[in-house]
């Protein structure tokens, strides 16, 4: 799930103008990848604007006679906010390219449009195919990968005849030693646009692994060379920005998946597994990690009160030591519960949210399964953005959320008069300033009147 921006409405309008500028041009064996490959990623509005921003690209239009974005929207149906939100998912994928530009007549965007990566580029792209992966599912993702392999297992034991250009076409001498003027300068318009690179997903700068670790250790343990774990290290990184999975982790799937003949790193395996132990998360065995030290010191830099109880010590050393899916198996361990695939999905889909640490996910999740037997995605979400409002980066901050969210006194709810004059309020009675009054002997007398009339009654009918 993508995750949702505000733009900013003093500079985006529905009446600021827009401009396509293309990088190349897509033709029908591109629009059949867009709609295999792309059409599950972006979803159908985003791909709609992206199509329609090709149809928009100027013929002989001067800038200055530009459209607004107005126009988009009507042909779309769709406001401004969703307009922005869904262009971002193409922008995302590599598809567009945004600038902001000003002239005498006001603000204007410049919409760069690239075509899609061809399907050797895009399968072999990890986030790409993991993402489409996670879309479509197995069994379809197989499907496309069959449509769209192109094997040159034929040209074996062939002897290629083909002629080269020299054998077939004839230049002049002087033309050939001295490329003529007109040539050249019309090589140099191109020279910027080709030198561009199609822009790609990118993964956090922010991410930290162990590389000297790994290597270590898979070297120790299976004989993989250093070199081909860093021909995976982009699948790897992927990997470990999805799933949360650490250093050990990683070490333990790659031995379970490496091809143990040839003692290299199996990625096709090494990703089928990886998404088999999402999915059956109940099934994980839990691995206690012993990097448990400088806690406190962490509680401080982290500016976060360190006066937690003791089960909220322990809650925040597991939610450190433990990835979202191990936490969640251990947690459904713990209530006697099997982790469903539902709910592994929306786990999945949070995880997938790099705005969210898996410590910080941790947290999130005991506290839904403390009040739910199930993990839902609507709640999730409402509780990530609500952190995400109030800058919880760390685990300490988000606990210390959930307290103050408990503590937090509830508004009694108001009733509101519509009426302009002043409302009349009916007083209660102060029932501890009443006394009691004697009673008089004709009262007396009617009580036992009416007793006695009561008696006769009641023996009558017996």
């Amino acid at each position: 799930m993508a995750k949702e921006f505000n733009y900013d409405p003093t500079k985006f309008t529905p009446l600021t103008g827009y401009w396509c500028l293309p990088h190349g041009q897509i033709n029908d064996y591109d629009h059949h990848i867009l709609t295999d490959l792309y059409l599950p990623l972006l979803g159908t509005r985003a791909y709609s604007i992206y199509l329609l921003l090709w149809e928009k690209i100027p013929n002989k239009e001067l800038i200055s006679n530009r459209q607004s974005h107005a126009d988009l929207m009507s042909l779309l149906d769709i406001d401004l906010k969703t307009f922005y939100n869904e262009r971002i998912k193409a922008e995302a994928l590599g598809l567009i390219r945004s600038y902001e530009k000003h002239d005498d007549l006001g603000n204007y965007m410049v919409y760069q449009l690239f075509e899609p990566l061809v399907p050797h580029e895009f399968f072999s792209d990890d986030l790409m195919s993991i993402f489409l992966y996670e879309q479509i599912g197995d069994k379809n993702y197989h499907k496309l990968v069959k449509k769209y392999a192109q094997s040159t297992e034929i040209l074996n034991d062939s002897k290629e005849v083909s002629k080269d250009f020299l054998e077939v076409f004839q230049l002049s001498n002087d033309d050939l030693i001295n490329t003529p003027s007109a040539v050249k300068s019309t090589q140099n318009d191109f020279v910027d646009i080709d030198e561009q690179k199609k822009p790609k997903i990118k993964e956090s700068e922010n991410l930290s692994l162990d590389w000297e670790l790994i290597s270590e250790r898979i070297g120790q343990l299976f004989k993989i060379t250093n070199d081909d774990l860093l021909s995976n290290q982009e699948l790897i990184i992927s990997l470990h920005v999805f799933y949360g999975i650490d250093e050990m982790a990683i070490i333990n799937l790659i031995g379970q998946t490496c091809d143990i003949v040839n003692n290299k790193i199996d990625p096709v395996r090494l990703k089928r597994t990886v998404q088999d132990r999402f999915e059956k998360n109940a099934n994980i065995s839990i691995k206690n990690s012993t990097n448990q030290s400088n806690n406190s010191n962490e509680d401080n830099k982290n500016g976060v009160a360190t006066h937690f109880n003791r089960a909220d010590d322990i809650l925040l050393k597991q939610a450190k030591t433990l990835a979202p899916a191990d936490f969640l198996a251990a947690e459904k361990k713990k209530s006697g519960g099997f982790t469903g695939t539902v709910e592994s999905r929306a786990l999945r889909d949070m995880a997938m949210k790099t705005y969210l640490s898996p410590a910080v996910l941790n947290i999130m999740v005991d506290y839904i399964l403390q009040n739910s037997p199930t993990l839902t995605l609507p709640l999730m979400e409402t509780m990530a953005n609500d952190w995400q409002q109030n800058n919880v980066e760390t685990p300490e901050q988000a606990l210390q959320r959930l307290h103050d969210f408990k503590t937090k006194p509830r508004n009694p709810k108001r009733r509101y008069n519509n009426n302009k004059g002043p409302r009349r309020v009916e007083q209660g009675t102060d029932w501890s300033k009443v006394t009691a009054q004697p009673i008089s002997g004709d009262t007396r007398k009617k009580q036992q009147e009416l007793q006695e009339r009561l008696r006769k009654m009641r023996n009558k009918d017996n």
